[in-house]
């Protein structure tokens, strides 16, 4: 296997008020993602982990959203790192 690449999505201070677009997106796009799945019609056990998914990522998002409002209440900025690291996984034998 050739090296695992990683992706710097997002890095640095920010002011809370601008980091909810960006979150936003990126938490559209996973549950876009998941309602995909499900539409398909898959497994049973896998519209049953997309739907926790779909769930968690809400529930983090709102928790998230509580917390940029507080920082920025207090004036406060925040400090983000993203890091996406890739795996490669063999097939099945």
């Amino acid at each position: 296997m050739s090296d695992e690449p990683t992706f710097s999505l997002i890095g640095g201070r920010f002011a809370p008020e601008t980091v909810v677009p960006m979150l936003t997106g990126i938490t559209n796009a996973k549950v876009t993602y998941h309602a995909q799945k499900i539409a398909r019609h898959e497994h049973s056990e896998d519209i049953k982990a997309s739907e926790k998914r779909i769930r968690q990522l809400e529930a983090d998002f709102r928790e998230v959203l509580a917390f940029l409002r507080e920082a920025t209440q207090r004036g406060s900025q925040v400090d983000i790192e993203g890091t996406i690291r890739f795996q490669e996984v063999p097939p099945r034998t």
